[in-house]
């Protein structure tokens, strides 16, 4: 399996590189040797260590989705219970959502109840995650490749992020070759016990 997007050759060995640091380096699965040995291989490869931080900023806003994901989830409890948030949205609301689209590139159903409920925590995840956009040295890209590979992370499985950032990434130039090796890249994880075993748990494999 490791040996799929290496052959295949959709994705540069250093873009590789700093997709791996992505998919052992955030909140749903973060492996410690691996992370290291991934910034190792990006650094010897080649990249900055700006990138190598851009990468784990990236993934940093992945804890977000308990917003996206619960904010629905509540709002529908709500509804049940005949709690409704005031009808439309008011003029920060609206402006929030314009700045979204505009920066963010993109909008989803799934953010409109975080609008509605949160305000405040929609426009600090907003301002939060165009950081990597307007300051990082990741190409936009390599930005969407990382985004889909950590939504596929099998502790994770965020599947409106899948779809989201596989439109961005293709609107950005990029090949299903390309998306199918990020994925691949994100399936690694699952080996992570069993060599998490094989130095915590030695005489296993005596």
């Amino acid at each position: 399996m490791v040996d799929v997007p290496r052959s295949r050759g959709a994705l540069t060995p250093i873009e590789q590189a700093l997709i791996g640091v992505a998919v052992v380096g955030n909140a749903a699965s973060t492996n410690w040797p691996r992370l290291r040995a991934y910034v190792r291989a990006a650094l010897d490869l080649g990249a900055s260590r700006a990138e190598v931080r851009g990468v784990l900023q990236l993934v940093s806003i992945m804890s977000i989705h308990a917003l996206s994901i619960g904010a629905p989830a509540v709002a529908e409890v709500l509804s049940e219970w005949g709690i409704r948030p005031p009808s439309g949205l008011s003029d920060r609301q609206r402006n929030l959502r314009a700045d979204f689209e505009q920066k963010r590139g993109y909008w989803h159903k799934s953010w409109a109840d975080v609008l509605a409920l949160d305000p405040d925590m929609f426009e600090a995840y907003m301002n939060f995650s165009i950081v990597g956009a307007q300051f990082g040295s990741l190409p936009v890209k390599l930005r969407e490749l990382i985004y889909i590979a950590i939504s596929c992370v099998v502790t994770h499985l965020y599947v409106p992020g899948v779809q989201i950032h596989t439109r961005a990434a293709l609107d950005a130039g990029a090949s299903v070759e390309e998306i199918l090796s990020a994925i691949a890249i994100a399936t690694f994880t699952g080996a992570d016990p069993y060599f998490e075993a094989m130095t915590r748990i030695p005489e296993l494999f005596e």
